[in-house]
């Protein structure tokens, strides 16, 4: 909270005389308050999307209330309801917030490879790179806010809780890219596809939020901090996936 200060007071002015004249005292004016800068408005809803985004995706969501999330950021408790409103509605511009640079930088990838391609079908590995790499080059930046928010996208998207918040924030852009590879593939059924690209984001999200299972699964040989390697192996891994459901053949009735 911003410190008050008080008008100065103006200080005594002492009168001078003489043997036949006397002056009038002069008061000097009251020197101007001079004004503390108010905390930005947009700079403290930032620090309170920080604040929740650590705590949500520490701690999860109902183990998180807004006076911890007050605390963290250091602010009133009100002053979150007053930008916010519930908590819910905080969560929800946490997981939109980066959503929209993601999304962003999706679509300028997927404009960049139509124009290339011109109206070629796109190729599959093209696709997942355009995808899967946005978020990954965003989690290996030495970045907590977002290592922070790759950590509770992994957990909203494996929640059913949280299907509208993601459907509201990330599907759109999902759809595009799926329409593309019905394009590249057009032979996968559209259950078969919808399916391999939720395997997809699974395998997207979980590297991304590295949780050290490859580092106990190989007893430390391996690092799963090493984002660049393991996003050229899981682009593989993806492109192999969606060319082994295209290249299945239907059970015959």
């Amino acid at each position: 909270m911003d410190k008050l200060i008080s008008p100065c007071h103006p200080e005594p002015v002492f009168m001078t005389t003489t043997a036949t004249t006397a002056k009038t005292p002069r008061t000097s004016a009251p020197k101007k308050r001079t004004p503390q800068p108010r905390p930005d408005s947009e700079q403290t809803r930032e620090r309170i999307l920080d604040s929740a985004e650590k705590l949500f995706a520490r701690h999860g969501f109902h183990g998180t209330s807004i006076r911890d999330i007050a605390t963290d950021a250091d602010y009133q408790f009100a002053l979150i309801g007053y930008h916010f409103g519930a908590k819910l509605d905080l969560m929800d511009r946490v997981l939109g917030r980066r959503a929209e640079v993601l999304n962003a930088e999706r679509l300028a990838f997927l404009a960049q490879a139509r124009t290339r391609s011109k109206g070629a079908p796109l190729p599959v590995r093209t696709l997942m790179e355009g995808y899967v790499g946005a978020l990954m080059a965003r989690a290996s930046r030495n970045d907590a806010g977002w290592r922070n928010y790759t950590q509770l996208v992994g957990s909203a998207a494996a929640s059913a809780e949280w299907a509208e918040l993601t459907d509201r924030h990330f599907n759109a852009v999902a759809r595009e890219y799926l329409g593309e590879l019905q394009r590249s593939l057009p032979k996968v059924p559209s259950e078969a596809l919808h399916q391999a690209f939720f395997f997809a984001v699974g395998a997207m999200v979980s590297a991304c939020a590295r949780p050290g299972r490859i580092e106990t699964l190989s007893q430390g040989k391996f690092k799963s901090k090493e984002l660049s390697t393991l996003y050229e192996n899981l682009c593989t891994f993806l492109e192999g996936g969606f060319k082994a459901v295209a290249s299945r053949r239907p059970e015959s009735g």
